[in-house]
C-alpha cells in the first residue's frame, strides 16, 4: 500500500495540468485505486504503530472525496469447493478480534519442522533439475519469509541443490568520502562486502542457469521490467545476464540485464556506499512484503520468526 503523501502529491499536480483549481481531485480524471486494508500498510522506517496507521490513504485529506467500492468475491484464492473452508478462515482471521495475536492454523495446512524439509516440499530435486531446461518448472512457486534476514537460508540451500555450473559475482563497492574526512583511513574491502541491505544489490550474487531471480528496481514498465518481476536465468556473462520473464503479460519474454550502480540513503549507513552489481536477487524465497502483487499457486511460509507489521500473515496465506 502506498503512503498517503503519494496521492496528495499527484492530486495538485493533475489539478494544475487540467487547470481545475481545487474544485476537483486528480484533475477530474477518473481514477481507480485498488487495495485492501487487511493487507500490509505503508512501511514507515523506525515508525510506531500509530505512524503506520496515519500513513494510510484513509487519513489523507482526499479520502472524503473518494467513493469506496467493495468486491464481493475473493480473487486471492481460487473459489473452488475445496477452498471454501480456507476462504472462510481468511475472512474470520481478519474480522474476528479474538484471532488477533496468537493464531492456530487449520489442521489441513501441511507443516514441516526444518528448512530442508520445507525446501524439499516446495522445490523437490526433480523439479530443480527440470528447471534447468523447462521454463514453467518454477512458475507460481515461492517460499515466503517475514524478515529479510531469513530469505538467504532458503535461497542458498536451493541454488546449491540445483544442477549446473555455479557463477559467483562480487559487487564493486565505492565509498563517497566527504572533504572533511579525506584523510581518514579507508574502509576494509571485506567490511564493504559484508554490508547487506534490502535497498541495494547483494554483495555476492550466486547464479545458475535456470535459477529464478527477482528484479529490485523499476527499469522499464513498457518492457515488463518492474520492481518485483520474477525471471529465469537463461545465459550468464561477465557483464550481462540473459533472462526470461516468468508469468504475467510478458511471460517468456527474453531480456538482457547489465550491472547497475545503486547508492545507499542517509538512513541506511553513516556514509554513502555506491555498489555496482546486477540488479537482481535469487528468489526461490522472498519476503512477504515483496510477494504482494505476485500470482503464486504453491507457497511455503517460514514461521520460525514472528510477523512484525500489520497483516503480514494474512498476505502470506492469501
Amino acid at each position: 500500500m502506498q503512503h498517503k503523501t503519494c496521492f496528495q502529491a499527484v492530486n495538485p499536480t493533475l489539478n494544475d495540468i487540467c487547470n481545475c483549481g481545487e474544485q476537483r481531485i486528480f484533475g477530474g480524471i477518473p481514477l481507480v485505486l485498488g487495495g485492501h486494508f487487511a493487507q500490509i500498510l505503508p512501511m514507515i522506517r523506525h515508525g510506531t504503530r500509530q505512524a503506520t496507521v496515519l500513513a494510510c490513504i484513509r487519513h489523507s485529506s482526499i479520502w472524503e472525496n473518494l467513493q469506496a467500492l467493495k468486491l464481493t468475491r475473493s480473487m486471492h484464492i481460487i473459489a473452488s469447493n475445496g477452498n471454501q473452508g480456507f476462504l472462510a478462515f481468511l475472512k474470520v482471521m481478519v474480522t474476528n478480534p479474538l484471532l488477533h495475536g496468537h493464531l492456530q492454523l487449520p489442521s489441513y495446512i501441511r507443516r514441516v519442522s526444518t528448512v530442508d524439509q520445507l525446501c524439499h516440499q516446495l522445490d523437490s530435486q526433480q523439479l530443480l533439475t527440470d528447471a534447468v531446461n523447462r521454463h514453467e518448472a518454477l512458475i507460481g512457486r515461492a517460499i515466503l519469509t517475514f524478515p529479510n534476514d531469513t530469505v538467504n537460508d532458503f535461497n542458498d540451500v536451493l541454488v546449491d541443490r540445483m544442477p549446473g555450473e555455479e557463477y559467483r559475482f562480487q559487487a564493486a563497492n565505492y565509498v563517497e568520502v566527504p572533504e572533511d574526512a579525506a584523510g581518514a583511513e579507508p574502509f576494509a574491502v571485506e567490511y564493504l562486502q559484508s554490508i547487506s541491505l534490502p535497498s541495494i544489490q547483494p554483495s555476492c550474487l550466486i547464479l545458475k542457469i535456470g535459477a529464478p531471480i527477482i528484479l529490485l528496481r523499476n527499469l522499464s514498465a513498457r518492457e515488463g521490467l518492474c520492481n518485483g518481476t520474477r525471471m529465469r536465468v537463461l545465459g550468464i556473462r561477465r557483464t550481462c545476464l540473459q533472462v526470461a520473464i516468468m508469468a504475467g503479460k510478458f511471460n517468456s519474454k527474453i531480456c538482457l540485464l547489465a550491472r547497475i550502480k545503486l547508492t545507499t540513503t542517509d538512513d541506511d549507513l553513516r556514509f554513502v556506499l555506491q555498489r555496482t552489481q546486477f540488479l537482481v536477487r535469487l528468489c526461490f524465497a522472498m519476503t512477504v512484503n515483496k510477494s504482494q502483487g505476485q500470482s503464486l499457486e504453491q507457497v511455503g511460509v517460514d514461521s520460525r520468526t514472528s510477523v512484525f507489521t500489520h497483516r503480514q500473515l494474512y498476505v502470506a496465506l492469501s
